[in-house]
């Protein structure tokens, strides 16, 4: 009986796991009272509440995205929100694989800071050296961790992040932030 009991808790955690997954990857979370955002110059991301996206369409077809998180969870909904803006995306399970897989199409960097092999600062150093040696432009490097404290956004910027998205966060958040960055 107990461990009938057990499993029964665990298909519910499951399942409630499922939904609040399901509700976040729709843009159902809200992120902040409406029209509140934070400066994007501090590296903060720009916080809007919404159901479903923020206002105005966005599209970034054709731009290429490099996400890397050792989270295979999180690299999935990386890639669904960004796919679902336009990009077509490239997923590393580390930082040592985003080195070894980035390309001058990538238009955009989203790094987790604490992988195993290489870390996020360590990743974008890399990239940043490669880039500069081949004399391309340099892509947008959003931090994308849970160590979001101030002090730690302020190393992040110095070591070259345009910006730090801290998760969890709303389909939204990116979004703003993107829309921020490029128009």
């Amino acid at each position: 009986m107990e461990q009938g009991g057990r499993a029964l808790r665990m298909a519910g955690q499951v399942t409630g796991l499922r939904g609040r997954l399901g509700r976040w990857m729709q843009g159902a979370v809200q992120a902040a009272p409406a029209g509140a955002a934070s400066g994007t110059a501090s590296g903060e991301a720009a916080a809007v509440a919404v159901a479903g996206g923020v206002a105005g369409s966005l599209s970034f077809a054709g731009r290429g995205a490099l996400v890397a998180d050792d989270s295979e969870i999180n690299r999935l909904i990386l890639r669904t929100f960004l796919e679902r803006l336009g990009f077509s995306v490239t997923l590393a399970a580390d930082g040592r694989e985003a080195v070894e897989m980035f390309r001058p199409s990538h238009e955009l960097l989203c790094l987790d800071i604490s992988m195993p092999e290489l870390d996020g600062l360590g990743a974008l150093r890399e990239i940043r050296a490669r880039v500069v040696g081949q004399a391309g432009p340099m892509p947008l490097a959003l931090a994308v961790t849970v160590n979001s404290l101030s002090h730690q956004v302020e190393e992040y910027l110095a070591a070259g992040f345009d910006a730090c998205l801290p998760k969890p966060f709303a389909r939204a958040e990116l979004e703003a932030l993107l829309h921020s960055r490029w128009t």
